[in-house]
């Protein structure tokens, strides 16, 4: 018996996304007309039978999507949060947010509200640690869910995880500054043991080996209060630091902030890379060097994805690593 064609691959046929077939499939006015033929030529060519079954359980479905985030005072989750929510809005679907605050107890609490409230799919960047007992609970609603950013269950064949390659941007961040002769770097702020610590940090480590280099971490919280005493402390015990690659842009902007009282000067006498590259970036002075990640973009996959999911019932692939480039500013040049 030859094989049902799926959205997959009539989305391979006509060179889209499976978003794009989804949005055909339901005469959306957002579709090019050159596109939905293409769509439409391909439909016929594979004889494409939409699953009704699938179908249906979306239309037995709140048109909501519950996006639950470890913390919502991150510039970074935040861009994540309302690009998620526009890319949802383009779908006729509306988003339940909820911020755990870093809280299990909370997490469980606003995944379970979001669920009484019959949503259709949910995006969760998860607490820190692995295996939360609210997966579980995920998993017997039947709810299609995405781990985003931070994976909180290893189950990712039920659990898609999405993040970025942030070893290859801290990677890209430490061989920019060594290729300028600069080799005592420090790595700063992230909590040791923590998922995202560990991997913005793993490229770092890498790469200084590789190259004959100690690394130095400096653990710590991940806000700009802890960058401005993380600059002190380097001035008092590390005064031949050159460089420091920052967990995030908020503790690379303390560190700015406090800079000229250690004595020491950002881009002349001392190099600084952040993580994110959030609009402050290109607002401080001067300009602060980051890594890359380009949020929205993910979120929007996230959505599109997740939409596919739960229209089709073909469940997205387990694990989606967005790249991340290094956006080199006067922070990080050495004249």
């Amino acid at each position: 018996m030859a094989k049902r064609a799926t959205i997959r691959d009539v989305a391979e046929k006509a060179g889209v996304s499976k978003s794009t077939v989804s949005l055909v499939l339901h005469d959306s006015p957002l579709v090019r007309p050159e596109t939905k033929k293409a769509v439409t030529d391909a439909i016929r060519d594979l004889n494409y039978v939409r699953n009704s079954a699938a179908a249906a359980l979306r239309s037995s479905k709140s048109g909501r999507i519950g996006i639950v985030v470890n913390d919502l005072r991150t510039p970074f989750v935040t861009e994540f949060v309302v690009a998620a929510q526009k890319a949802l809005a383009t779908r006729g679907m509306v988003a339940l947010v909820a911020n755990s605050d870093e809280d299990t107890d909370t997490e469980d609490r606003a995944v379970r509200l979001a669920l009484e409230q019959d949503i259709a799919g949910l995006l969760i960047s998860p607490c820190h640690g692995i295996q939360h007992p609210i997966f579980d609970t995920v998993l017997a609603a039947g709810v299609p869910a995405i781990q985003v950013m931070r994976q909180g269950d290893k189950r990712v064949a039920q659990l898609p995880f999405y993040s970025f390659d942030y070893a290859i941007g801290s990677h890209l961040a430490t061989q920019h500054l060594l290729d300028q002769g600069l080799t005592r770097i420090a790595f700063v702020g992230g909590q040791a043991g923590h998922q995202i610590a560990m991997e913005r940090a793993s490229g770092y480590r890498d790469i200084m080996d590789v190259h004959g280099q100690r690394p130095l971490v400096i653990h710590g919280e991940s806000n700009r209060y802890f960058g401005r005493e993380a600059m002190m402390t380097i001035a008092k015990k590390y005064p031949d630091l050159q460089a420091a690659i920052c967990i995030n842009d908020s503790v690379a902007l303390g560190i700015s902030d406090a800079a000229e009282k250690a004595g020491r000067r950002i881009g002349e006498d001392f190099y600084l890379v952040g993580f994110d590259d959030t609009p402050e970036c290109t607002q401080a002075y001067p300009p602060l060097s980051s890594v890359h990640c380009d949020v929205s973009g993910m979120a929007r996959q996230c959505v599109a994805d997740l939409y596919d999911w739960i229209d089709t019932g073909v469940k997205p692939l387990e694990q989606v690593r967005h790249p991340a480039q290094l956006a080199i500013r006067d922070s990080s040049k050495v004249r």
